[in-house]
């Protein structure tokens, strides 16, 4: 399990979240490389470092820096619940009715406290009236599952 989750929110144009290229790192890693490495790669993306638009791999918000994040929780069932508050909050600007629907929320909500209790990460992301897009992230650290190696920013 990991040692806590960090939970991320962004709000903002749908274009400026379909602009990639500052979504991603520098270099694609296929494979578990060290914290520093980790690091090293980061620091080679002044772009990536500074935009607060989510990563295109969940894991990498881990290389962005601590001040990007919105919460911390150690236990599963209060981050589940800061991703419940937060959905419920944009739910009323979700673009279409089937979104809106409480039962459909209730079967996220389900879902996340699940991936939550196991160690895993949560993603959201919604189009909003207008051209507006929203990203609700709860991401696992100390260790990721994903990129077990990815050091904490909070460190």
């Amino acid at each position: 399990m990991p040692a806590h989750w960090h939970c991320y929110r962004w709000t903002g144009d749908r274009r400026t979240y379909d602009d990639e290229s500052a979504r991603r790192p520098p270099h694609l890693v296929v494979q578990d490389i060290s914290p520093q490495e980790w690091k090293q790669i980061a620091a080679a993306s002044p772009a990536f470092m500074a935009s607060e638009v989510p990563p295109l791999e969940v894991p990498h918000w881990l290389l962005r820096p601590a001040r990007m994040i919105k919460a911390t929780f150690e236990a599963p069932d209060k981050a589940s619940a800061w991703y419940r508050d937060q959905v419920s909050e944009l739910s009323p600007a979700f673009l279409t009715d089937h979104e809106k629907n409480s039962a459909r929320q209730s079967e996220w909500f389900a879902a996340a406290d699940d991936r939550l209790s196991w160690g895993g990460d949560v993603v959201g992301g919604w189009y909003l009236r207008g051209t507006g897009f929203a990203s609700v992230q709860v991401v696992a650290c100390s260790p990721n599952r994903i990129r077990p190696t990815l050091p904490c920013p909070m460190r």
